[in-house]
């Protein structure tokens, strides 16, 4: 069997179900070939707002600051002083320079951080970069940012998509192509794209950190959970971003494969469309999550995987989790009889939309069978993955999935989805009190009186329910055995530190 050819028949998947080791193949040690479940939607970091980006976006692009696998921030691209509570003065290491061969010079970063405050872009990062005032450069490699006020999460958002540098040259030059072409000045860089099948990355010899040692990365898009797996264990691919649950059994009996697992930073959750019917009235949001019994979601679904939630702030952010937040779930009984006492006619026409994604279909199943036993008549929407962001923004759907991959902080959990104005308030949900409460977290530098806010807000939150919260999973990802790699809470790959031995 050749390595690119895909196993894809049904006669395929027999032939190798029964396979206990990995089938042996001539390793090409320059090459990383990566089985991803989704393409991403854009290459532009500024425009990122889709989960399946996660995977691709450290590889092109390099944030001003390094984020650790134990979420401690340390100097990347810069290095950083503040000399006051609102005032960064970033220093960028010598000589750096775009894939593109442009200077990263303070010029650059000041022409980043312009496009993204630009309001005609549109940009996600626009309210991740919070109360920035103004960016200077004060000399050749120093960038000076101002705040109007303190901003508790300002380092880590600089360690993320909104301290990610894209080419000045290549954004003028490129215009709308940048987001299918994109330059930055990560370990790679794009050399092709083919949508739903390949994308091509060649290393950049003059990455920061020098070159990275695998020469080659080509990410191939394969929703189906058991395609990824058999893939992986042929050889044909050498890492995948997401193990499904059911399968970590299967793949750890193998031991040609490295399976690892680690507590996200994320959620799993779905929005309601408060702003139409039936789920713009808060009394059939609750009767519906009253119906639904997240631990069997965890188990079903997730393979025991993953831990219930109720709320944005998973128990990998320990100082903010709230363990004693909780509601009344798996009562379909209450919850019918709460639909009545509320004067709702029965059964609620409900379309849960998610993709072909087979966990979320699996989440959607469980739901539409324990919803309907409360009165509701659910039916399922299975939509492509590149339009799930679409349907989010556009607000055509009852309910439908919005997975977080998370952020270290938890302002990055929270602010963009429940503030009025949030680019991920896909609910439409408006409450004034927890926009309040959130930008007092932003910039309150207390940690333990930014956790009373959150606790706060996440009360409000849970009791309106403008999402519903059904677990925060374990990353599962896993690759052939000679591959050294590293895992992140985010579950981003990192591939500049990945090497066959």
């Amino acid at each position: 069997m050749k390595r690119r050819n895909f196993l894809t028949s049904s006669a395929a998947l027999v032939a190798f179900s029964g396979l206990g080791v990995t089938a042996s193949f001539a390793q090409d040690t320059k090459t990383l070939e990566v089985a991803v479940v989704s393409d991403p939607a854009t290459l532009d970091p500024a425009l990122m707002a889709s989960f399946f980006e996660v995977a691709v976006q450290y590889n092109i692009f390099e944030p001003l600051l390094h984020i650790t696998p134990d979420l401690e921030i340390e100097p990347g691209l810069a290095s950083y002083e503040m000399p006051d509570g609102t005032t960064y003065v970033l220093t960028l290491k010598d000589g750096l320079t775009f894939q593109d061969g442009t200077p990263l010079d303070a010029e650059a970063v000041k022409a980043n951080f312009d496009r993204i405050m630009d309001p005609a872009l549109g940009s996600p990062r626009l309210s991740e970069l919070g109360p920035v005032e103004s960016v200077e450069t004060t000399g050749p490699l120093e960038i000076t940012i101002k705040l109007t006020d303190a901003y508790a999460p300002f380092l880590s958002v600089l360690a993320n998509r909104a301290g990610m540098m894209v080419s000045p040259t290549a954004v003028a030059n490129l215009g709308e192509d940048f987001a299918t072409q994109a330059v930055g000045a990560g370990p790679y860089k794009v050399a092709s794209w083919t949508k739903n099948a390949e994308l091509v990355l060649e290393a950049f010899d003059g990455y920061w950190r020098g070159a990275p040692e695998i020469k080659r990365v080509v990410f191939r898009p394969i929703a189906d959970e058991t395609v990824r797996l058999t893939n992986l264990q042929s050889g044909t691919v050498q890492l995948i971003d997401g193990v499904a649950p059911q399968l970590v059994p299967q793949a750890q009996g193998d031991a040609g494969l490295n399976v690892k697992s680690v507590p996200g930073l994320g959620f799993s959750a779905f929005s309601f469309n408060t702003t139409a019917a039936p789920f713009d009235n808060v009394a059939v949001r609750k009767a519906f999550a009253m119906a639904i019994d997240p631990e069997v979601i965890v188990q079903a679904a997730f393979f025991g995987a993953a831990s219930p939630a109720f709320g944005p702030i998973p128990p990998s952010i320990p100082w903010a989790y709230d363990d004693t937040l909780t509601d009344t779930r798996n009562d379909p009984a209450a919850a019918k009889a709460a639909l009545e006492e509320a004067g709702i006619a029965l059964p609620v026409a409900v379309e849960i939309t998610v993709t072909n994604s087979p966990i979320f279909v699996r989440i959607a199943q469980i739901m539409q069978a324990q919803a309907g036993a409360a009165g509701f008549d659910v039916t399922i929407n299975q939509i492509d993955s590149t339009s799930l962001i679409t349907v989010l923004r556009g607000g055509t759907f009852d309910l439908c999935m919005s997975p977080w991959s998370g952020r270290p902080d938890p302002d990055g959990n929270m602010f963009n989805y429940f503030t009025m104005d949030g680019p991920n308030n896909f609910a439409g949900w408006k409450n004034e009190e927890v926009d309040s409460l959130l930008k007092d977290a932003r910039v309150e530098t207390d940690q333990p009186a930014r956790a009373t806010l959150y606790q706060k807000a996440q009360l409000i939150i849970a009791d309106e329910l403008p999402l519903l919260f059904t677990a925060f999973p374990n990353n599962l990802q896993a690759s052939v055995a000679n591959l050294e790699w590293m895992q992140y809470p985010d579950g981003a790959l990192r591939l500049q530190f990945a090497s066959f031995n």
